[in-house]
């Protein structure tokens, strides 16, 4: 019943995400405003989806053969979100929930365009190798897979916030990883 509930969660949120990509008179991420019924769904959706996780974390782990499955999957866990969550506090929290406070383009945004989707990535991997469960990893793939797309969201409402210094940033900083290009 939880992989169910998570599972509905996020088809909700990648259906809501893909009329929005696909229909210009639909926005849902980013949200048009902090107090938008999209800002409000988007949370909502997440936090179910989230809580899914964590519950299916603690019913479906077991204690394995393999302790490296720990050690390795334990480390991943801890840099991919510790990361994740320092370099979230960098950007700022409302810039990274969808509202304009500003093009952040240093630290690990000069390397990365989305360096928290690359280090939450790595903690997934992690998270998936502690717990050792289909029904987790499947839904991590689920969450991993959105934060590939989710660019595809965010990139053109960045060029309509800030212009030509975002088109400046994303023709030299990759969008995912790697070495900052000349413009």
């Amino acid at each position: 019943m939880t992989f169910a509930i998570g599972l509905a969660a996020a088809l909700a949120l990648a259906v809501l995400s893909l009329l929005g990509y696909l229909r210009k008179d639909f926005d849902f991420w980013p949200p048009p405003r902090p107090s938008s019924w999209q800002h409000r769904a988007f949370r909502l959706l997440f936090r179910i989806f989230f809580a899914a996780l964590v519950v299916l974390s603690f019913t479906e782990f077991s204690f394995g053969k393999h302790p490296w499955r720990y050690l390795v999957g334990g480390g991943l866990f801890l840099t991919g979100f510790g990361l994740s969550l320092y370099w979230t506090r960098f950007l700022g929290w409302r810039n990274a929930f969808g509202e304009a406070r500003g093009l952040i383009s240093e630290g690990p945004f000069a390397w990365s365009r989305n360096p928290i989707y690359v280090a939450s990535i790595i903690g997934m991997v992690g998270w998936a190798l502690i717990v050792n469960s289909s029904y987790l990893t499947v839904l991590l793939c689920l969450w991993a897979v959105a934060y590939l797309g989710a660019p595809l969201l965010e990139e053109p409402w960045l060029e309509k916030e800030y212009g030509e210094a975002f088109r400046k940033y994303r023709a030299t900083v990759p969008r995912f990883i790697g070495f900052r290009r000349s413009a």
